[in-house]
């Protein structure tokens, strides 16, 4: 009995963290955050809840658009206990090996469309139906996952593309809120890049620092990311780890995924890789976010797009800066068309006279003739109306912005997209 007493005293010793004793400490996950955050409304929540993906929010596929072959784009995950987990098996096919050769994903995604994301100029888009499961705007994005601890080349990412151009350009914003190598487990690493969005970045900013506490491959950690319309900062389980000052002014969809042999290197031997979400939440700001104003300058005249003169056509000319009557803010349907709405009056701009110019009015949301696409074309944009696929220009240099057929290559369809004041 003394002898079984006194093994157990010694076990009961090593089995607790006492002073002075070396022990190595046990992995400890930071909490879930609550559902409600002070100041914030909830507008977007993904428990990953009971044994399925919701297909009315995420699509299966990573961007299914750009390969040949749509099951080889197919993602491979699991649902159980609150958790998806996406994995890459040892006989998971490159996905578009004639555009992105040996890389593997694993991905999920809330929006697509034909041409979203060009990441290879010279890619074949394949056409696949449309699909937004949710976009958004600004918001304070929340991921709480555990990273993959397999080691050799790989990342996972959490990352949003922006929606608003819908032209085989392609000229969409990206933040990759992780985008974390495997090679560097107690990394986060973040990035963004515009794309030729001439609103954002133009070149690419990069952050890869250490985390400061916890083994994000060994326990669950909380990534925040509040994206307003001047800026994004970046917070690690509620503390504020990293900013950027800029931010994309357009809507976005979110790509969740895992992936080998992209640029964080080459796959070893150690199979499944995974990495495990407990849950995405978007929260916006009670009283909104300031809206973004534009000015648009043509290219051919250096003036401006204006309806300070309220004739009901909508003019160019030269006008003070701060006349909100040359001040738009695009805002962008769930199809991804926009329309111009001015600062001033309220209106938008539309074609629905059909007469050859552009006017400004009170029209409903569906009307096609209010909606636009905006083309890139050497680093300027190039205003295209749903209704009619005819362009905004200034060819016949009437001082009213017209409405037509006119080459990509003419000064006097091309426009440059300035920040207001």
């Amino acid at each position: 009995m003394r002898l079984r007493l006194r093994a157990a005293v010694i076990v009961a010793m090593v089995g607790c963290a006492l002073p002075g004793v070396g022990s190595t400490a046990q992995a400890a996950d930071f909490p879930p955050n609550p559902t409600t955050k002070s100041g914030y409304t909830l507008d977007f929540q993904e428990e990953f809840s009971g044994t399925s993906l919701d297909t009315n929010r995420w699509l299966p596929y990573y961007l299914p658009h750009w390969t040949a072959d749509r099951e080889k784009a197919k993602a491979r995950y699991t649902v159980a206990n609150g958790v998806l987990t996406e994995r890459i098996d040892p006989d998971t096919p490159a996905w578009s090996p004639e555009h992105d050769g040996t890389v593997r994903v694993s991905s999920i995604q809330s929006y697509n469309k034909d041409y979203w994301h060009r990441f290879n100029s010279t890619a074949v888009n394949r056409h696949e139906p449309d699909f937004n499961g949710y976009t958004t705007m600004y918001g304070y994005f929340e991921i709480r996952a555990k990273k993959s601890a397999v080691g050799g080349g790989g990342h996972q990412a959490f990352w949003l593309v922006g929606t608003q151009d819908t032209s085989s350009a392609s000229r969409n914003a990206e933040i990759d809120f992780i985008e974390t190598f495997f090679s560097k487990p107690d990394t986060w690493r973040i990035a963004a890049y515009g794309w030729g969005d001439p609103n954002f970045l133009s070149s690419w900013v990069k952050h890869e620092d250490p985390v400061p506490s916890g083994q994000p491959t060994q326990e669950y950690h909380v990534y925040g990311m509040d994206w307003t319309p001047t800026g994004l900062n970046f917070y690690y389980d509620n503390q504020l780890y990293k900013t950027i000052n800029d931010a994309p002014n357009m809507p976005m969809g979110m790509i969740l995924g895992i992936y080998t042999d992209a640029g964080s290197g080459q796959h070893n031997e150690v199979w499944p890789k995974s990495w495990s979400v407990d849950y995405i939440r978007v929260f916006k700001k009670d009283g909104g976010y300031p809206t973004s104003y534009e000015r648009m300058k043509n290219h051919q005249t250096g003036q401006y797009m204006h309806i300070e003169n309220k004739t009901g056509n909508l003019q160019y000319g030269s006008v003070p800066s701060t006349a909100w009557s040359s001040q738009w803010t695009r805002e962008t349907n769930g199809e991804g068309y926009q329309r111009f709405r001015n600062r001033w009056t309220g209106e938008y701009l539309n074609v629905e006279a059909d007469n050859g110019v552009v006017h400004h009015g009170n029209l409903a949301a569906t009307a096609w003739s209010s909606q636009w696409t905006a083309e890139t074309v050497g680093g300027y944009l190039r205003f295209k109306d749903r209704w009619r696929g005819k362009y905004m220009h200034t060819e016949g240099l009437t001082g009213n912005v017209q409405h037509g057929t006119v080459p990509s290559t003419y000064w006097t369809s091309q426009w440059t997209a300035e920040p207001a004041s």
